[in-house]
């Protein structure tokens, strides 16, 4: 399977508006979703960027459906959770600048 990635200098020849059900599965997926095209079944990820949509309550809501699963999960250790992602939005914004 072939992938493509858009990095920030590289300019988009055309850019339209999202429809509202992308904007729903865009939110619904936590800032990421897949679509694909009816006809040509050409699949396309959609990622959103601006603001991040990682927040604590994000995080809060995915640990409460993670605890939910009777299957049962082993222990978390927030605080290093939350330093991780603290670390990676640092590491992403100074690669944005």
């Amino acid at each position: 399977m072939r992938q493509g990635w858009y990095i920030d200098i590289m300019e988009p020849t055309y850019q339209a508006s999202l429809t509202p059900e992308q904007l729903a599965a865009i939110t619904a997926g936590g800032g990421f979703a897949k679509c694909e095209d009816p006809n040509t079944h050409v699949r396309y990820e959609l990622v959103q960027v601006e603001p991040s949509p990682v927040t604590d309550e994000y995080i809060r809501e995915k640990i409460e459906e993670a605890y939910a699963d009777p299957a049962g999960i082993a222990p978390l250790d927030i605080p290093a959770i939350k330093a991780e992602l603290g670390r990676r939005i640092a590491a992403r914004s100074k690669s944005s600048k």
